[in-house]
């Protein structure tokens, strides 16, 4: 049961973590070629401001219960080594790491990252996990 709820947990937080990339990377971006400068640097200030009380503590959740759901579905390692399910999960693992540790020490320390300032590669390592989740279920 504490598996399900963990599941259930993490994909909402990763929904919303997602979203705030989706909308961040392919919708404001849009927007900047048509708006004004002064136009777009507003409704940016919105957005951040609205999604700076929710989206981080949604990655620190995702980060969190990933975890627990790798520890309790990863297995045993069998004399023949990792399984391919094992190795993606890892990949899967490394990914999402990453992710949650570069945004704890952003957000919550106020370490800028000295490369890929931007959202653009947070967003293709979510569309990277999400493939990967779906390649999970056929190897």
């Amino acid at each position: 049961m504490s598996f399900i709820i963990a599941k259930i947990i993490h994909l909402f937080s990763v929904f919303i973590y997602g979203g705030f990339l989706f909308t961040d990377n392919l919708i404001l971006m849009r927007m900047q070629k048509s708006l004004s400068e002064e136009k777009y640097n507003e409704i940016r200030t919105h957005f951040a401001h609205f999604t700076r009380a929710l989206v981080p503590k949604a990655l620190v959740v995702a980060v969190v219960s990933g975890l627990f759901l790798i520890h309790t579905s990863f297995g045993s390692i069998s004399e023949d080594g990792l399984s391919n399910y094992q190795i993606v999960l890892g990949i899967k693992a490394i990914l999402g790491c990453w992710l949650g540790l570069r945004g704890i020490m952003q957000v919550f320390f106020g370490i800028q990252p000295f490369v890929f300032k931007s959202h653009k590669l947070p967003f293709i390592l979510v569309v990277t996990i999400i493939l990967l989740s779906q390649l999970m279920l056929t190897v």
